[in-house]
């Protein structure tokens, strides 16, 4: 096809022939018909000089959250045996317009290297491509255009932070404290040490071979049962979120997630009424929340009572509090579990119930150290 140069030099040269021709001006027609037949050669050496390009892509970093800025390596190779001209390449990137590169001339087999960034301004599945080469003649008059790579896609991640949950021995905070008082209670399961036996210790802990070498009763005494399971669920009811709330409570999804991962425990993901993943593992939760968006009717999110053993945290994201979501929680969770929200719209009516507040981006990190004694890890990353 003519570029704008190219129609500018079309019209001339029809312009220049007719006036030689009206007025009998011999130099002015042979001037036009010159300019015409050189349009003509440009089309037909644009046409001729076909490129076969082979292109490879690699994005690095190759996992991605919102907030980075990544960037699109290519890697492009000449498959012929004949030089290319310079060649201008265009690439589309959904929602950011796209990128233009210019790559010098390339003889037969020759690679050569070009790049871009890639912003990442919001969470989802981002495509990229196909790639578009375009090709000049020697004068820019016209432009053959092609496709020489396909598609390709990446997800980008919610942001999170890297929180660190409590582990119920030394934990401080209000969930800390509880957490520290539920697991003290319990049996345990992973010994620690021997010592004499008392009134009111339970007969099974006695260890009889221990005994028989002694002149009293020896029991074993167990380490207290931490945390070994965690549940987080995201309310996606569009009725408890403006917009920028729903983003803050994928992202407070997300920091849950990367804290359960970084504390190795039993993960359970359940975001709205279609997805629950039960015993996932943190990458295949965080692409589940970076595709994830609000329902207008809602059906009742799969709340029931998770698998497992051992104490479990239940950390639902809702608009607030008091929530139909976080209702519905409340009545289900297990008797192992202890329910923890994080309100990003509102905290209002917080009596008896764990909130963590999330209805500023600020406060997030404070509220939850606060409440849980954690701490902010350096690491934002989670393991994908």
């Amino acid at each position: 096809m003519l570029t704008r140069h190219g129609w500018g030099a079309l019209l001339l040269a029809v312009a220049t022939a007719i006036i030689g021709r009206f007025f009998g001006v011999l130099e002015l027609f042979v001037l036009g018909t010159g300019i015409f037949a050189l349009v003509v050669a440009s089309l037909i050496w644009v046409r001729a000089r076909r490129v076969s390009l082979e292109v490879h892509r690699h994005v690095v970093p190759s996992t991605l959250q919102v907030g980075e800025v990544g960037r699109v390596e290519l890697r492009i190779t000449n498959r012929t045996k004949v030089g290319t001209s310079p060649l201008h390449l265009w690439e589309p990137v959904s929602g950011m317009g796209g990128a233009t590169l210019r790559l010098a001339p390339l003889h037969g087999g020759e690679s050569a290297s070009a790049n871009y960034r890639l912003p990442t301004t919001r969470r989802g599945t981002l495509v990229f491509g196909p790639l578009i080469v375009e090709r000049r003649d020697p004068f820019g008059l016209c432009t053959m255009r092609s496709e020489v790579a396909g598609t390709h896609e990446i997800v980008v991640l919610p942001s999170h932070l890297a929180l660190a949950l409590p582990s119920g021995n030394g934990s401080t905070g209000p969930i800390g404290r509880h957490l520290r008082m539920r697991s003290l209670g319990r049996d345990g399961s992973e010994f620690h040490s021997l010592r004499d036996y008392a009134d009111g210790d339970d007969l099974r802990q006695i260890h009889w071979r221990a005994s028989a070498r002694s002149e009293t009763l020896k029991v074993r005494e167990v380490e207290p049962e931490g945390l070994r399971r965690c549940t987080v669920a995201l309310d996606t009811d569009a009725g408890e979120y403006t917009p920028e709330s729903f983003e803050r409570a994928v992202s407070a999804a997300a920091s849950a997630v990367a804290s359960a991962a970084r504390s190795a425990l039993a993960m359970r993901l359940v975001v709205g009424s279609e997805t629950d993943l039960r015993n996932t593992n943190p990458h295949a939760a965080m692409h589940a929340l970076a595709d994830c968006a609000l329902t207008d009717s809602p059906l009742p999110m799969p709340l029931g009572a998770p698998t497992g053993d051992g104490l479990g945290l239940f950390i639902i994201v809702s608009g607030g509090p008091q929530s139909p979501g976080v209702a519905e929680a409340r009545r289900r969770i297990g008797p192992s579990d202890i329910l923890v929200v994080i309100a990003c719209t509102t905290t209002a009516d917080t009596a008896n119930a764990f909130v963590i507040d999330c209805t500023d981006e600020a406060d997030f990190a404070a509220s939850w150290i606060a409440m849980t004694g954690g701490r902010v890890a350096n690491d934002r990353r989670v393991a994908s």
